[in-house]
């Protein structure tokens, strides 16, 4: 005689999706790793030290690898991202709506809060104390920049000057010099009478008598920007969730960029960004 085994609908529900999870587990595991872009505006040692913990906390929750790509600047991780080199970027405001407006797959998925919590952040046009230059007085001086399609390059300190100094960069002698610690250290050496920075960037160097001479309005913080093109939906909707959930403890070993927590991005928050280029001049419209 035979017999025959009954099993249990539980039983048969755990063995099903023990299997399911052993499948996902293997795809995961053959998967290409995520490629992920820091936004170029710190040195190369600074980024993967601020930006390695972030990426291993994010392996642990999806389970899928990540690697660290280093573009020079924002021309490069724009086309990167758009020849699908990149997956996922940490962008600024002016470097997204640029993207964006040339490939529609880039979707942001949540801002990096600032220190006082906040989603925004702001431009700041920079002196050395010691000088004690008044802004009208910058006409035909040396204006220190950091990349064109720096949200705190040419297009915020173009509009901080029109605002504060009655004339933009054109009447000054505005040159790039890389990262925003580049223009704070040209600034304090005297190589140059100002500069256009983050705020944030700026005080860190206030010690050493770099000062604030006038901030813009707020600007959308950095994002994680994801190319659905390539990540899936799913995929998109976890990043977003536990990064928007992380705790404290969770980021206490991230990156100053990272470590304040982050809240859930929509395109819908950068037509402040797309005014500010339709408003401002030819010549320093990106």
């Amino acid at each position: 005689m035979i017999l025959r085994a009954t099993l249990r609908p539980e039983y048969l529900a755990m063995k099903v999706l023990a299997a399911l999870l052993l499948i996902l587990a293997t795809q995961l595991a053959s998967a290409e790793p995520l490629r992920f872009a820091p936004l170029p505006v710190r040195d190369g040692e600074t980024l993967l030290r601020e930006t390695l913990p972030l990426l291993r906390w994010l392996e642990q929750r999806t389970g899928r690898a990540l690697v660290i790509v280093q573009p020079a600047d924002h021309q490069q991780l724009m086309a990167g991202f758009i020849r699908g080199d990149i997956d996922l970027a940490v962008l600024g405001p002016l470097p997204y709506v640029m993207l964006r407006e040339r490939f529609a797959a880039a979707e942001p998925l949540v801002h990096w809060l600032e220190v006082d919590g906040q989603p925004h952040y702001r431009c700041a046009l920079v002196s050395f104390a010691g000088d004690n230059i008044a802004l009208s007085t910058l006409r035909r001086q040396r204006i220190a920049l950091t990349q064109p399609l720096s949200t705190c390059g040419p297009l915020l300190t173009d509009a901080l000057l029109r605002r504060d100094a009655g004339f933009g960069l054109a009447a000054t002698r505005a040159e790039y010099v890389g990262g925003h610690d580049s223009v704070a250290l040209a600034v304090i050496a005297g190589e140059f009478a100002a500069g256009g920075m983050r705020e944030s960037i700026a005080h860190e160097y206030a010690h050493l008598g770099l000062r604030i001479d006038a901030l813009s309005a707020p600007v959308p913080g950095f994002a994680l920007v994801a190319n659905s093109e390539r990540v899936d939906a799913a995929l998109l909707s976890v990043l977003r969730e536990v990064l928007s959930a992380a705790s404290a403890t969770d980021r206490r070993h991230w990156g100053p960029t990272y470590r304040h927590g982050a809240r859930p991005a929509s395109d819908a928050g950068y037509e402040h960004i797309r005014h500010l280029i339709a408003d401002a001049p030819p010549e320093v419209r990106p």
